[in-house]
């Protein structure tokens, strides 16, 4: 049976290429998207048994997206690509339900791997970073730990914080989630407190260090 796939990522020519690839190689593209809003609702439209997510993504990121299909559409599974091999951002994407963590830097035979591995209900790690997850005789996954800083926002709260540490204005945000300045400035304090961060300076170091936001 062919595998159906989703391809989310904000880079059109990434997009394009995994398509044309995937498509010789008799998978079928449902559907591409930019940013992690487009991935959940394309994901609930065409229920996909595959979304190929990047992490780093504007508006809605990899992690929340992730979550949100998980929840909408357990059926499907996810596998995160990123540039990033930090175990603490591999543990969020894990953490939110994806099956698979494939680095871009991989060639496609291993993504092609990945995908048929994850569909047939397997975890699917990129060989240079599973084994942060296995125990000394190499055959256990370990505890995927969390970040209990990050736990205590709230997901609204969690949004905003992307959206703060990309450099967004407040009114933008504001209109974005169509709220008012008030309450986005409620959610920001919010955030401080929670965080016992008390700047936008170090609300974006923040973002960066536990793989909220990302480097380019």
């Amino acid at each position: 049976m062919t595998i159906r796939i989703i391809i989310a990522d904000d880079h059109a020519i990434i997009r394009e290429g995994m398509k044309a690839l995937f498509e010789k190689k008799g998978m079928d593209v449902v559907a591409i998207a930019k940013n992690g809003h487009e991935a959940v609702t394309f994901t609930i439209k065409y229920q996909p048994d595959v979304v190929l997510m990047d992490i780093s993504m504007p508006d809605l990121n990899g992690v929340e997206a992730t979550a949100a299909i998980r929840k909408q559409v357990p059926r499907t599974k996810v596998i995160a690509l990123s540039m990033h091999s930090n175990k603490k951002i591999i543990d969020k994407m894990l953490g939110s339900g994806a099956s698979g963590y494939v680095l871009k830097e991989t060639a496609f035979g291993e993504l092609y791997n990945a995908v048929k591995e994850v569909d047939r209900g397997n975890l699917y790690l990129t060989p240079s970073i599973a084994g942060m997850y296995v125990d000394n005789q190499g055959n256990k996954l370990k505890f995927i730990g969390d970040i209990p800083k990050f736990k205590k926002l709230s997901k609204k709260e969690r949004y905003v914080l992307q959206l703060v540490a990309e450099g967004k204005k407040t009114r933008d945000i504001a209109e974005k989630l169509g709220v008012s300045i008030k309450t986005i400035e409620s959610h920001r304090r919010s955030i401080m407190k929670k965080l016992c961060i008390f700047s936008i300076a170090g609300l974006t170091k923040f973002a960066i260090k536990e793989g909220i936001v990302f480097l380019e």
